[in-house]
C-alpha cells in the first residue's frame, strides 16, 4: 500500500508537467500573411540596422554646425626653468592666450543643413528597405503556400492513381486488362512520389526563406499557410503610374540625394569666404606691469584652383544625383508595367484554368474512365487524362500565387492599393 501511494505521488507531478499551462498561448493553427509581415517588421535585423543608421545620422547632426573647439596656449619667456621669469626684464613673461575660430558666411548653418539632408536620405532608405522586405515577404509567403497546396494536390492525385491501379490490377486478374496497364499505373505513382520529394524540398526552402525574413533560425517550424482568399483586385494601370511617381521609395531616395548634394554644393561655394579667428592674450611680468591684448587672424583662401575644382565636383555630384533620379523614374515605370503585365497574364491564366480548362479536363477524365470500363478506349487514354488534370491543377495554383506576387511588387512601388478603383473586367470593358 505504501509503495502504491509513493508511486502515485511520483506520477502526479509528471502528469501536471505534461499539461499546458493556463496562460500559455496555443500554437497557431495556420500561418497568416498579416502575422508574418508584422513579425518581419518587428524582428528583421536588416530593418533594425536601417533604424540604427538613421539614429546614428541624427546623432551626427549635433556634431556639425557648431563652433570649433577653442585653443588655449600657456607660455613663458626668459628663463629655462618652466614658468619662471627674469626680474626687471621687460621681455620676460609668463602668460596664456585663448583663440577661437569663427566661420563666416553662414558655413555653420550650411553644415547643419547638409547633415539634416543626410538624415532625410537615411530615413527614406529605411522606408525603401521596409517596402522591399514586405514585398519579399509576401512573395515568399505565396510561394510557401503554393508548395503546400501542390503537396496536397499531389497527395490527392496519388490516392486516385492508387485506386485506379487497384482497379486495373483487379481487371488484370480476371483477364480484362493488360499487364502493361498495371505497370503504367505504378510508374505514374512512382513519378508522383518523385514529384512529392521535389515539392517538399522546395517547400522547406520557402519556409527557410520566411523564417530568415522573420529573424528566426532557418529551420524553425512553421504552420501551414492560411487558405487562399479572393484575389486582390487589380487597379487600372493609368491610376498606378502617378502613385509610383509619388510613392516609390527608391525614387524618393534619389530626390533626397539631389537635395543633399545641392546643399553640399552651396557649402562648397562658401569655402572661398575667409574665416576669422579671435584671440585674447595675457602676460605677467615680474617687476613690470601686466600686459593684455587681443589677436585677430583671417585665413586667406588663395588656392583658387582648389576651390574651383571643389565647386566643380559639387556641381557634377548634383548633376549625377538628378540623372539618378531620372534613371530611377524610368526604371520604376518599367518595373510597374512589368509587374502589371505579369499580374494581368497570371489573372487571365488562372481564370482560364478555373472556368474552362479544369472543368473540361474533369469531364474528359470521367468520360475516358467510363469508356475504359466498357472497353472503348485504352488505359493510356485514362492515365493521360489523370496526368493532365494534375498538371492543370498545379498550374492553376501557380498562376494564383504568381498573381499575388505581382500585386506585391506593384504595391512595393505604389503603396497600398485598397483605396484605388479596380480595372474593369473584360466583360465590363466590352
Amino acid at each position: 500500500m505504501f509503495r502504491r501511494f509513493c508511486f502515485v505521488l511520483l506520477l502526479v507531478p509528471m502528469a501536471l508537467a505534461q499539461q499546458p499551462s493556463a496562460g500559455a498561448a496555443p500554437p497557431p493553427a495556420e500561418l497568416r500573411l498579416e502575422d508574418v509581415v508584422r513579425e518581419v517588421l518587428a524582428a528583421n535585423p536588416a530593418l533594425e540596422r536601417a533604424a540604427t543608421l538613421v539614429a546614428a545620422q541624427r546623432a551626427h547632426v549635433a556634431q556639425v554646425g557648431v563652433l570649433p573647439d577653442p585653443s588655449v596656449t600657456v607660455s613663458w619667456m626668459g628663463n629655462p626653468v618652466p614658468f619662471q621669469v627674469q626680474d626687471n626684464d621687460p621681455s620676460s613673461y609668463r602668460g596664456f592666450n585663448v583663440m577661437q575660430m569663427l566661420p563666416l558666411g553662414g558655413k555653420l548653418a550650411s553644415q547643419r543643413e547638409v547633415a539634416r539632408k543626410d538624415v532625410a536620405v537615411e530615413e527614406v532608405s529605411r522606408t525603401a528597405a521596409q517596402r522591399d522586405l514586405v514585398t519579399a515577404t509576401r512573395g515568399a509567403f505565396f510561394d510557401y503556400r503554393y508548395y503546400g497546396l501542390a503537396l496536397e494536390i499531389t497527395g490527392r492525385n496519388r490516392q486516385r492513381l492508387e485506386q485506379l491501379a487497384e482497379i486495373t490490377e483487379a481487371r488484370y486478374r480476371v483477364g480484362k486488362a493488360m499487364q502493361q496497364d498495371v505497370l503504367q499505373a505504378r510508374l505514374q505513382i512512382s513519378m508522383l512520389l518523385q514529384r512529392t520529394a521535389a515539392l517538399e524540398q522546395q517547400r522547406l526552402t520557402s519556409a527557410a526563406r520566411l523564417n530568415t525574413l522573420m529573424g528566426r533560425p532557418a529551420d524553425s517550424p512553421l504552420a501551414a499557410a492560411a487558405p487562399e482568399s479572393d484575389p486582390t483586385p487589380l487597379p487600372a494601370l493609368e491610376s498606378l503610374a502617378p502613385l509610383a511617381e509619388a510613392n516609390d521609395p527608391m525614387l524618393a531616395r534619389e530626390a533626397r540625394m539631389t537635395e543633399r548634394e545641392s546643399s553640399a554644393l552651396a557649402l562648397s561655394r562658401k569655402d572661398s569666404i575667409p574665416d576669422l579667428s579671435v584671440g585674447y592674450m595675457f602676460q605677467q611680468r615680474t617687476g613690470n606691469s601686466t600686459m593684455q591684448g587681443a589677436q585677430f587672424t583671417v585665413n586667406l583662401p588663395i588656392h583658387r584652383e582648389r576651390l574651383r575644382q571643389e565647386v566643380a565636383e559639387g556641381q557634377l555630384r548634383v548633376r549625377a544625383a538628378r540623372q539618378g533620379q531620372q534613371a530611377r523614374r524610368l526604371e520604376a515605370s518599367y518595373e510597374l508595367r512589368q509587374a502589371y503585365a505579369a499580374a494581368q497574364t497570371a489573372k487571365q491564366m488562372a481564370d482560364l484554368y478555373d472556368q474552362a480548362i479544369l472543368p473540361q479536363a474533369e469531364l474528359a477524365r470521367d468520360s475516358a474512365q467510363a469508356s475504359y470500363s466498357v472497353g472503348n478506349v485504352d488505359f493510356l487514354t485514362v492515365l493521360t487524362s489523370y496526368s493532365a488534370i494534375y498538371s492543370y491543377q498545379l498550374d492553376y495554383r501557380r498562376q494564383r500565387a504568381d498573381y499575388e506576387i505581382a500585386i506585391a511588387r506593384i504595391e512595393g512601388l505604389t503603396g497600398d492599393l485598397d483605396a484605388i478603383g479596380t480595372a474593369p473586367s473584360p466583360t465590363e470593358a466590352h
